[in-house]
């Protein structure tokens, strides 16, 4: 079965062959049926988990792909909730909605980068990215490489041959990743989010992000923050009704 998760709370790290996505609140990942994977959760992570019938729509793309929950894939998962609860009542119809859920899938996760680090080949690599990771604030090219005991060149190199891009651009992944994270969950300033992730300057900051995912953080952060309340109020209102059934 395929599987598409939409996270309420916490966050989801996923790994692939190809390399690993990370799922925040108000976003969703799609997992092909055929895709062998790792998951890994935060403590008190909630999502939505619908197994979609690979049966009900051909899957075209190659890989896991994550974007940002939609109203609409709110307003599906809170009707099938729904349907599920009446029981036989509802069964026809909840099985109508896992397939129009399948079919619009299709057209929802559209960009593969997402919220996606490819997964480094060698271990010069991956210390390139750990070194980052840990260093946002200041990481520079040559600090990096330096930290991988390799030469910027050869290191550039190794670049283009695991990711097809260079190491400027590695760079801007990691710090795009942790910038979304910090905008979806923390109530951090978005002068404070720049800094963290090594951009002098909300203006520059807002640029890169805005290049990177079609919207200023700003809009970004309201989008969430509204899905959010939105969702996790559907999650809780499905949980007390399990619990009051199960009392009865």
């Amino acid at each position: 079965m395929h599987k598409m998760i939409l996270v309420v709370q916490g966050q989801i790290d996923v790994e692939g062959g190809s390399g690993g996505w990370l799922v925040i609140p108000n976003h969703m990942i799609f997992v092909p049926a055929d895709r062998a994977f790792n998951l890994r959760t935060s403590r008190g992570m909630r999502a939505h988990v619908a197994f979609l019938d690979p049966q009900d729509h051909p899957w075209h793309h190659h890989g896991c792909w994550v974007t940002q929950a939609n109203p609409l894939v709110h307003e599906l998962l809170t009707l099938m909730l729904s349907m599920a609860q009446r029981g036989p009542d509802g069964a026809e119809t909840l099985r109508q909605l896992f397939r129009t859920l399948s079919h619009l899938c299709q057209e929802w996760f559209s960009n593969p980068k997402m919220l996606w680090l490819p997964a480094a080949k060698s271990d010069e690599m991956r210390a390139f990215i750990n070194y980052v990771s840990a260093h946002l604030e200041d990481a520079t090219v040559s600090d990096a490489c330096d930290a991988c005991h390799l030469a910027p060149r050869t290191m550039q190199r190794l670049s283009h041959e695991e990711f097809s891009f260079g190491l400027k651009t590695l760079i801007m992944e990691v710090r795009m990743m942790r910038a979304m994270e910090l905008l979806a969950q923390d109530n951090l300033p978005i002068e404070a989010v720049a800094q963290s992730v090594g951009y002098s300057s909300v203006s520059s900051f807002t640029t890169a992000f805005t290049n990177r995912s079609g919207m200023s953080p700003g809009e970004y952060r309201q989008r969430n923050r509204a899905a959010l309340q939105s969702c996790r109020g559907q999650a809780d209102a499905a949980l007390q009704h399990k619990a009051e059934k199960s009392n009865n």
